[in-house]
């Protein structure tokens, strides 16, 4: 009975540990503001992808959910597309995957441009301590890793007006590999890149919980 309690005891603290644990992590950086943002849910926005699209790693997974590098870069844009709208972010969102250069895009009736460049997918593994207990039930730290699939984009806006960048920044997007599935975790780091990208363009968010 005594060793039983010892064990719920300390389990009981590993749980608390664990969940005082968390960090705050800054996903948007490198922020350059040259001018606000005027009312953009009174505006129309057209954004498009810039240049070559690095694939570092999950190559595996990119290679097995797109043919090529457009259709990545369609549905990186239409997933922007559909977070600006779910949060009413501007009037009207255009997206255009067939463009890559500023000068060649339509800007007719838009009064902002999202251009985002540098775009990369890359991984990190973290390794930590796991707490458990060995045959004895005394408690250990059994080291372990977590592999991240990390998304980072440079966003570039654009005042059609003046023709000049009025705002620039980096995101980072990532998620955690949970049971092998490659797939998800590539999802998700795209997902979450693209709510920092929308958050800050709405809010000024910049800061999360560590995934």
């Amino acid at each position: 009975m005594k060793k039983t309690t010892i064990l719920l005891v300390m389990l009981a603290s590993f749980v608390v540990t664990f969940s005082s644990c968390k960090v705050s992590k800054a996903y948007v950086q490198n922020i350059s503001k040259k001018q606000d943002l005027v009312a953009p849910s009174s505006k129309n926005v057209l954004a498009f992808v810039s240049g070559d699209v690095l694939v570092n790693e999950f190559t595996k997974t990119f290679d097995k959910n797109y043919e090529d590098k457009n259709e990545f870069v369609a549905e990186f844009l239409n997933a922007f597309k559909e977070q600006a709208n779910l949060n009413s972010l501007f009037q009207i969102t255009t997206v255009d995957a067939g463009i890559e250069r500023y000068e060649d895009l339509n800007k007719g009736n838009q009064d902002y441009i999202i251009s985002f460049t540098n775009l990369e997918i890359n991984n990190r593994v973290e390794f930590t301590s796991a707490g458990g207990f060995n045959v004895n039930g005394i408690g250990v730290q059994a080291p372990a890793s977590v592999e991240y699939c990390v998304m980072k984009v440079k966003v570039e806006v654009y005042d059609v007006l003046t023709d000049r960048e009025i705002l620039d920044f980096t995101v980072t997007g990532e998620a955690s590999v949970f049971m092998f599935n490659f797939t998800k975790t590539f999802q998700k780091a795209k997902e979450r890149t693209m709510t920092h990208v929308v958050n800050y363009l709405k809010s000024g968010t910049t800061t999360y919980e560590k995934y």
